[in-house]
């Protein structure tokens, strides 16, 4: 079998391992995936439609489908902390790269993420948002937020291994990147000295991104896309350089 095969096979094992071991031994086994996202999108509804009314039309719409996308960079990112260390026996495994592993957990939470798609569609249509030729453009936006998903998992995998409090660094930037993301409320909002801080966030631009597709129903503007694809890009190259400059002594540190 030919290398690259061989490491597709390999990736694809993984995942299914990886997405079937995280519901063992669970009552409601892979339904986990679907109600998870399902109970924070109740609570956001309740917290800002009735709380805190926003004012925004179908609101339930319109952050499930920044919620969804969401909810696979954090929890993605999120599993990075852990990865290198808690799968020692795996990596001092010969001819295997660590930062297989990072792929795997990527594409592990994209299969949650594209489970609870069809609820999604569900919640749009209940609100006459129907899905048309704007989902053409939603294969691009996996695959520039699974760069940048990939890319920060690797800086955040391998600091981890030399600095364990990495990990509780990003749960807590983690927090704080969901309100710095206009996931629950429209970007309009933010007053103008910050709008800035938000044209210049990558993920706030996927986030949008797949927003105008699912809520809007159109294509993404271009220019929006290429910045966030340039930027996760760039996070890639820097987090793999990071990884491979690292990467013997991460075996050895594990």
């Amino acid at each position: 079998m030919a290398p690259l095969a061989h490491r597709v096979d390999l990736i694809r094992h993984l995942v299914r391992r990886d997405f079937t071991l995280r519901y063992h031994d669970s009552a409601l086994g892979v339904l986990w995936s679907l109600l998870l996202p399902l109970a924070q999108l109740l609570v956001l509804v309740f917290l800002f439609q009735r709380v805190v009314p926003l004012g925004i039309e179908a609101y339930p719409a319109y952050v499930f489908s920044a919620l969804l996308p969401w909810a696979w960079f954090s929890s993605a990112i999120a599993d990075a902390g852990f990865l290198f260390v808690t799968n020692r026996d795996l990596l001092r495994q010969p001819h295997f790269a660590p930062a297989t592993l990072v792929v795997v957990a990527t594409a592990s939470r994209l299969v949650s993420y594209l489970v609870s798609l069809p609820i999604l569609v569900a919640v749009l249509a209940f609100y006459g948002r129907g899905l048309g030729t704007s989902l053409l453009a939603l294969p691009l936006l996996l695959l520039i937020e699974g760069i940048l998903i990939v890319g920060l998992g690797l800086m955040v995998a391998t600091l981890n291994v030399f600095y364990r409090d990495v990990q509780h660094i990003v749960a807590v930037a983690l927090s704080l990147l969901f309100y710095l993301t206009p996931v629950f409320y429209r970007p309009q909002q933010v007053i103008a000295e910050y709008q800035a801080v938000f044209s210049f966030n990558p993920v706030v631009r996927i986030i949008e991104a797949y927003r105008t597709v699912f809520f809007e129903g159109r294509m993404p503007e271009p220019g929006g896309l290429v910045f966030a694809g340039t930027v996760s890009a760039a996070i890639c190259v820097l987090g793999y350089g990071l990884y491979r400059r690292e990467r013997h002594d991460v075996i050895d540190a594990i």
